[in-house]
């Protein structure tokens, strides 16, 4: 009976080593690529593409659009002009490439994933964008890989961790971002109650100090509540603008102004993170 005892104790004590092994090698970023499975499970860090992983090209017409109109929400939801800004103009737009990627568990909800790529003449470019498929939410979808091989380098890393993504921006300055994953949604995350962040390039109006980036507001469980003014980058303005409008538990809710030159241009309508309507004043 002792001699069975101490036999299952040392079989127990292997598989802990073998899975502590496995997580060190993970969160030390020694790990070339994701596992190849279709699923990957919590805590694990996003630093390469898997080739194994990527599917045949899309294309079907009306889902490179659809794909496309997510990036696009993914770009526009950050604060300061993303590296990539110009990948929708004329003379990229029909570069970009779609491919379907594995799947992707966070906090035990799956969502689908494409790579996507263009190849330029002396540069690559290469991403992962993360999509809850059953949701028509501005909140759905969102970038957790770039890497762009030219004169210059950028990357965009991703670590999941339970229920949240910490994203890494690398370039010549170092961004990081937090999001936690709540029905299926991504949604910024906060350590401060009260948030008033000016920051970026400034100039001076008279007797005010006029920062390039703004975003102010209040948080609820970490969350974005309330009335909230954000001075950002607008990838369909093409331009910085100011945003202006009400979130709830970190959704956008209700009426969202645009100003990209003072007055209002446009309002959009929300009703839990899905835009309803659009009108001009």
């Amino acid at each position: 009976m002792k001699y069975i005892l101490c036999l299952l104790f040392l079989i127990q004590f292997k598989n802990c080593k073998s899975e502590t092994q496995s997580l060190e090698k993970i969160s030390n970023g020694n790990v070339a690529s994701i596992k190849q499975q279709n699923t990957v499970q919590d805590n694990y860090i996003v630093n390469s593409i898997d080739k194994n992983s990527i599917g045949e090209k899309i294309a079907d017409k009306s889902k490179i659009e659809f794909l496309k109109s997510k990036l696009l929400e993914s770009f526009d939801r950050e604060i300061v002009r993303p590296y990539m800004w110009d990948i929708f103009t004329s003379s990229n737009d029909t570069l970009l490439e779609f491919h379907p990627f594995k799947n992707f568990t966070i906090n035990g909800f799956v969502f689908k994933s494409y790579y996507i790529n263009i190849h330029y003449e002396d540069a690559t470019y290469q991403a992962i964008l993360i999509i809850n498929d059953n949701s028509d939410n501005l909140f759905d979808s969102l970038i957790i890989y770039e890497n762009l091989e030219s004169e210059e380098k950028y990357q965009r890393i991703s670590r999941i961790i339970g229920d949240k993504i910490e994203i890494q921006l690398k370039n010549k300055v170092t961004e990081n971002k937090i999001f936690i994953i709540k029905n299926g949604l991504f949604l910024d995350y906060f350590q401060e109650q009260n948030v008033d962040m000016k920051w970026g390039n400034k100039e001076e109006r008279h007797s005010d100090t006029v920062y390039e980036y703004e975003l102010k507001g209040k948080t609820n469980n970490h969350l974005k509540d309330g009335y909230w003014i954000e001075k950002k980058y607008s990838m369909n303005y093409g331009k910085i603008i100011i945003e202006d409008g009400t979130y709830k538990d970190g959704i956008k809710d209700g009426e969202w102004n645009y100003s990209p030159d003072g007055p209002v241009d446009k309002v959009d309508l929300f009703k839990n993170g899905v835009k309803i309507k659009t009108y001009y004043p």
